[in-house]
């Protein structure tokens, strides 16, 4: 009866079907179509809008627009287009993101299908299609969606090249690879994970194919980088010692690998709990979970078809080891695929061990099971708009400078991108801790409005803007402010305004 009643996810069309359903499903539900852009998202969007009104690649939210040089074009480019045929509509952009991630999650499943028998490879997807992280950033006007969709394309296309060998093959693989990294830099990691793979199969020429096509298409980008020269990712590599950065880190990355495929409940133990037994628990319970997935990723290595999966997640790490921020973890999502294979591998031998027949099948169901009980508490308790409605005074703040504001001129903030997205008004963020800096940079770009924004992320640094108002109580004065909780927002007007 069970093989019949599970026959279904053997054919390759209603499996394929029911993850896409299950995958649109759940990011719809975690997805707030009307949202607007946050933290990030902000910067890509104003980028977009910049070139979509042939501004340049600027950031049009600052008083003096400079030329960008943090972010890779790749999304802001794509999100332009797409607002070239919608107009900018945040609407669009939500739609898109969750296009991307339903069709990444398929493309994911299709690579499972390369590794291991359907029905394995079906829970896997299914265990994707549930993924809280996959779900609660599949939606959002970010990179990762359009990131998620590319990496397992390229993916898909470094088997297909193992396959049949060509260099014009190797040329596309490389284009995509290119893609990739200008949607988000670590994708290095990745086309360094790939063209390992090729070498490692000894197909020279297409390695050198796919290598080629895709510095070629990287040197107009790093020839930009090199003539703005601020703000670029890489500068940020020499700040503070490597040695305590991999240490920190490394402990960061073991307690944050097993939550992205079961929930964040590590990071509730070790962040939100403080000290104590939970703490502890969840400490040896993360050491264990990530040392039986980097078993499974280093068995995975050993296995030509499965080898890709444990180069890019080792590539990836390496990387991020050496990283100097983690964005809370953010930077994991494009590894969940690679993760499942890992905890799948790393369960499948310990099934072994004890004797287990299928154990491949009993650790693939296990895998399922654990992605399942957060999931679906998230879900039925919508943690995902719990966590927007912690905007809601932000929103009003921007909305309070947008109705009542009646100064002329920008606004001082931590967020620009956010606030000019929301009030149409230029903003700066304090380039400096030092007060005196912050007044400079008030009367240079003459600063009508302060937005103090406390905690609307967990461990968020503290703004350097209250210390300037201590500083320089007559400068300004206090004309809305709302709290709820942990948060506080307010906002500052300029007494007399800021003169340029």
């Amino acid at each position: 009866m069970a093989r019949v009643r599970w026959r279904f996810l053997d054919h390759p069309v209603t499996a394929g079907g029911l993850i896409a359903l299950i995958a649109a499903a759940a990011t719809a539900v975690a997805t707030d179509l009307h949202a607007p852009p946050r933290f990030d998202g902000a910067g890509y969007a104003v980028l977009a809008e910049a070139l979509l009104t042939r501004q340049g690649y600027r950031e049009i939210d600052r008083p003096d627009a400079p030329r960008h040089a943090h972010f890779p074009p790749g999304y802001p480019v794509t999100l332009a287009a797409l607002w070239r045929l919608t107009g900018r509509s945040e609407v669009a952009a939500h739609v898109f993101s969750l296009a991307c991630t339903t069709a990444a999650t398929v493309a994911a499943w299709r690579w499972f299908r390369t590794m291991y028998e359907p029905r394995i490879a079906a829970c896997l997807g299914l265990a994707l299609a549930v993924n809280w992280r996959w779900n609660r950033t599949g939606g959002s006007i970010q990179s990762e969606p359009l990131f998620l969709l590319l990496g397992q394309l390229a993916i898909l296309g470094a088997l297909r090249v193992n396959r049949r060998p060509g260099v014009l093959g190797g040329v596309a693989l490389g284009g995509l690879l290119a893609a990739c990294v200008l949607t988000r830099h670590v994708g290095m990691a990745l086309a360094t994970a790939v063209i390992l793979d090729l070498l490692l199969q000894k197909r020279w020429k297409i390695a050198v194919a796919v290598g080629s096509c895709c510095i070629l298409l990287l040197f107009p980008w790093a020839v930009w980088l090199a003539s703005v020269r601020m703000h670029t990712q890489v500068s940020l590599l020499a700040k503070g010692g490597l040695a305590e950065r991999i240490a920190s880190l490394t402990v960061f990355y073991v307690q944050r690998l097993p939550d992205q495929m079961t929930g964040p409940f590590v990071e509730i133990a070790t962040v939100f709990r403080g000290t104590g037994p939970v703490m502890v628990a969840a400490n040896a319970w993360a050491i264990l979970a990530t040392c039986l997935i980097a078993l499974g990723l280093a068995r995975a290595v050993r296995t030509p078809r499965r080898r890709i999966a444990g180069l890019v997640a080792g590539c990836s790490l390496a990387l991020l080891l050496v990283w100097p921020f983690t964005e809370a973890g953010r930077f994991l999502i494009p590894l969940v695929p690679c993760l499942l294979i890992g905890a799948t591998e790393g369960l499948a031998a310990l099934a072994a061990r004890f004797g287990r027949p299928r154990p491949r099948a009993v650790a693939t169901w296990l895998v399922l099971a654990m992605s399942l009980p957060y999931s679906l508490y998230a879900a039925a308790t919508d943690r995902a708009g719990a966590q927007r409605r912690t905007y809601a005074d932000f929103d009003s703040a921007c909305a309070w400078i947008t109705r009542e504001g009646s100064l002329n001129g920008p606004v001082l903030t931590s967020h620009p991108g956010e606030v000019y997205w929301q009030t149409g008004r230029h903003a700066l963020a304090p380039t400096s801790d030092d007060p005196e800096i912050i007044d400079r940079l008030m009367k240079r770009f003459g600063v009508a409005y302060l937005l103090v924004d406390h905690e609307r992320y967990a461990n968020a640094p503290e703004s350097p803007i209250p210390g300037y108002i201590r500083r320089h109580p007559d400068t300004v004065h206090e004309v809305w402010k709302r709290a709820s909780g942990r948060s506080s927002i307010a906002v500052y007007a300029v007494t007399p305004p800021a003169q340029p």
